[in-house]
């Protein structure tokens, strides 16, 4: 589907008819990276209308010239809140960069938000002195790393702790086919332009609602450290630090992230 945004044709999925939560997938990747892990999940459960986008400059959502910095990012997805859901509070999880865009909603328009979900979240995307060093902890007899060669595949090898066939099909079926397609010369041009507003304002937010925010152990891209500074702002949040779990968490560790998702809505439904 489509919702035009500006000058903007917004490309999103939803699913499922309810409470609506919203879906912030990272940088370079789009929607898909968010709907293959959290749709499982709520499949399982009534009464949520999930909806998915895609960021400009990724999957099927064009980019925009007057785009400079994640404030215009901001801009465009409060803009499509305001078309798809109206006035309706709602959910919102993020992943990596879409984890920073969701803290700059939250200092937006608290007031409408009933609870969020941190995957992997960049909290300070000029900060990597304290990324733990690269490793893979796990590899399987059948996933054959020698033979990785193209750029794709060595980000996989950057990224990935347990290299099995399973993380590697996500990522060959997922991930790779958006980094394919996306606008990595429009991406890298606004990339640069964090705004000191912008992160003034995240750097300071706080969250009373539930909260689940989770991180990996051996994550060298966003990492887990900074993330736990938002422990004491988010007075709701369960924190987690997953051990055999870099930025592909949620397929490195899945059964447990599973656990942690439930529980998250759980806590929205009973104890909000």
């Amino acid at each position: 589907m489509i919702c035009l945004v500006r000058d903007i044709s917004v490309y999103y999925e939803e699913y499922g008819k309810g409470k609506p939560v919203l879906f912030i997938h990272g940088s370079h990747v789009d929607h898909r990276m968010m709907v293959d892990p959290f749709e499982p999940i709520f499949n399982e459960k009534q009464g949520y209308r999930r909806i998915y986008l895609d960021l400009p400059g990724r999957g099927k959502t064009p980019p925009a010239s007057w785009i400079k910095n994640s404030d215009n990012i901001l801009e465009i997805v409060m803009d499509f809140i305001d078309a798809i859901i109206g006035d309706e509070n709602f959910l919102l999880a993020g992943c990596s960069y879409g984890g920073y865009i969701s803290l700059g909603l939250i200092c937006k328009m608290e007031h409408r938000i009933d609870g969020v979900l941190l995957l992997c979240p960049q909290i300070d995307p000029r900060e990597d002195e304290c990324l733990p060093d690269k490793q893979i902890i796990y590899k399987s007899e059948k996933t054959d790393l020698e033979v990785m060669s193209s750029d794709t595949d060595k980000f996989y090898l950057n990224m990935t702790v347990i290299a099995s066939p399973q993380t590697f099909d996500k990522w060959q079926t997922i991930i790779a086919p958006a980094l394919q397609i996306a606008d990595g010369e429009f991406i890298s041009n606004y990339n640069d332009w964090y705004s000191d507003d912008f992160h003034r304002s995240v750097s300071n937010v706080v969250f009373d609602k539930p909260s689940c925010i989770l991180t990996g152990r051996q994550d060298n891209i966003t990492g887990y450290r900074i993330a736990n500074e938002l422990v004491e702002r988010f007075t709701r949040a369960t924190f987690a630090i997953l051990d055999c779990a870099g930025h592909m968490l949620q397929a490195e560790r899945e059964s447990l992230f599973g656990q942690l998702v439930k529980d998250w809505t759980d806590r929205v439904e009973q104890y909000s």
